[in-house]
C-alpha cells in the first residue's frame, strides 16, 4: 500500500476556512498578476488554478489510492509557478509563493510539506538573484522565511493534537457512559432477580391458597375464609417486599433479625399453612454461616419450593441441610411431576449464578413422575457472623 503524503487538519471546520482564505487570496493574486502583465501567461495561470482545485477536491482527499497525484501535484505547480512569474518584476511572485508553501504546510505531512517548502524557497532565491545578495542574505532571508513556516508548521501539529485530544476525551466519555449504562442493566437484572425471589415465592403460595379457598368455599367456608385471610396477608407482604427490594439487595441476609434456622423454619411453616403442603426439614449445622450463604441458601430453598409447588404441583417437599467433611450439603426434593428434560428458568439459572459465585455447585435431578430434586454444595466459610 503507498504512503500517503496528505495530511489535512482534523479539524474540518478550521481546514474549511483555511482553505477558503487560502485559495482567495491565491486566486486573486494570480488574477491580479494577469491584469498587470496584461494576460500574460493566462494558460499557465488557469491551469496552476485548477491544478489547486483539483488536488484539494474531495474526489482526490477522499480516495487514498489517488493522493499519489496529490503528492506529484504541487511539484508541477511550482514549476509553473517559476515560469510564470520568472522576470515579472512584479513582486506579487514573493507572497504568491508564501501563500503556496502555507497551502502546503497545512495540508501534507511533515516529512513532505517541510522538504518541499524549503527547497521551494532555495529555489526561488536562486531564480531571482539581486544585485550584491551574497551568502549572508541569502542566510538571512531564510531564516525570516523560517520564522514564518514554523508557527504555520507547529500550528497545525497543535490544532491536530488538539483534536486528537477532543475526540480521545469524548471516547472516554462514551466508555464511561457505556460502562455506566451496562451497570445500570446487570443492576435491574438484579433486581428483577431479588423480586423473582421475594416476591415470586410469596405470590405462588397465595395464589395456591386462594385457589384452594375456592374449592372449599361451599363445602367449608370458615377454612376457605382462613386462606382467603391467609393469601390477603401474603399479598401484602409481598407488597411490602417490592416496596422495600432495594432495601433488601444492601442486606445481606435478610433476615430480620432471625436465625438462619429460625428463618427456615418459619419459611416452611407459613407455605404449609398457605398451602397444604406437607415438610419434612432436616437441619444439622456444627459451624456458623455467614450471611452471604444464608442469603443465598434461603433464596435457592425458597426458589425450590415456589417450583415444586407451581410447576411440579407436589404434596411433599424435604429439605435436607447438613454439613459434612468442610461442606455444606443443601438438597429439596419434592413428590411432583417431576420431567424427564430439565429446563433452566430464570430462577434456576440465577440460583446457578450465586451458587457459583461462592465457590459452590449446584445440580437437579428429575424424572417423569418421580418429582425434582435440587442439590447444592458449598464450602464451609467459617465467619463470626449467625
Amino acid at each position: 500500500m503507498p504512503v500517503s503524503a496528505v495530511q489535512t487538519l482534523s479539524n474540518q471546520k478550521l481546514s474549511r476556512i483555511f482553505f477558503y482564505g487560502l485559495t482567495a487570496a491565491y486566486v486573486s493574486l494570480l488574477l491580479l498578476y494577469l491584469v498587470l502583465s496584461h494576460y500574460r501567461g493566462l494558460v499557465i495561470a488557469a491551469g496552476l488554478i485548477g491544478l489547486y482545485f483539483f488536488r484539494h477536491s474531495g474526489y482526490i482527499l477522499k480516495r487514498p489510492r489517488l493522493h499519489l497525484i496529490a503528492a506529484y501535484s504541487p511539484i508541477v505547480e511550482i514549476v509553473l509557478l517559476f515560469i510564470l512569474f520568472l522576470r515579472s518584476g512584479t513582486e506579487i511572485e514573493s507572497i504568491v509563493f508564501v501563500i503556496f508553501a502555507a497551502d502546503i504546510l497545512l495540508n501534507y505531512k511533515s516529512w513532505y510539506a517541510l522538504p518541499f517548502a524549503y527547497a521551494g524557497f532555495v529555489a526561488y532565491l536562486f531564480a531571482w538573484p539581486e544585485n550584491g545578495r551574497d551568502v549572508w542574505q541569502h542566510a538571512f532571508y531564510l531564516l525570516s522565511y523560517t520564522c514564518l513556516v514554523l508557527p504555520i508548521w507547529s500550528t497545525k501539529l497543535l490544532l491536530n493534537g488538539r483534536d486528537a485530544t477532543l475526540r480521545l476525551n469524548e471516547a472516554l466519555i462514551q466508555e464511561a457512559k457505556t460502562k455506566e449504562e451496562l451497570a445500570v442493566f446487570k443492576e435491574r437484572a438484579r433486581i428483577a432477580e431479588e423480586v423473582h425471589d421475594t416476591v415470586g415465592h410469596t405470590l405462588t403460595t397465595a395464589i395456591v391458597a386462594l385457589e384452594g379457598a375456592g374449592l372449599l368455599m361451599d363445602a367449608r367456608p370458615e377454612e376457605a375464609r382462613r386462606k382467603i385471610t391467609v393469601a390477603r396477608e401474603q399479598l401484602k407482604e409481598g407488597l411490602g417486599n417490592i416496596r422495600q427490594v432495594a432495601r433488601a439487595l444492601k442486606d445481606n441476609g435478610g433476615n430480620e433479625g432471625r436465625g438462619f434456622k429460625e428463618h427456615i423454619e418459619k419459611m416452611l411453616r407459613d407455605t404449609a399453612e398457605q398451602t397444604g403442603v406437607q415438610f419434612s426439614l432436616q437441619l444439622v449445622l456444627s459451624s456458623p454461616l455467614l450471611s452471604l450463604q444464608e442469603y443465598v441458601l434461603i433464596n435457592s430453598i425458597k426458589e425450590a419450593i415456589t417450583n415444586a409447588i407451581k410447576h411440579g404441583r407436589a404434596d411433599a417437599i424435604g429439605v435436607t441441610i447438613e454439613e459434612r467433611q468442610e461442606a455444606i450439603f443443601v438438597s429439596v426434593k419434592d413428590n411432583g411431576r417431576g420431567s424427564d428434560g430439565v429446563v433452566y428458568g430464570f430462577g434456576l439459572h440465577a440460583i446457578e449464578e450465586r451458587i457459583t459465585a461462592i465457590g459452590g455447585r449446584m445440580s437437579v435431578q428429575s424424572g417423569p413422575m418421580e418429582g425434582f430434586a435440587l442439590h447444592i454444595q458449598m464450602p464451609v466459610a467459617r465467619g463470626s457472623e449467625q
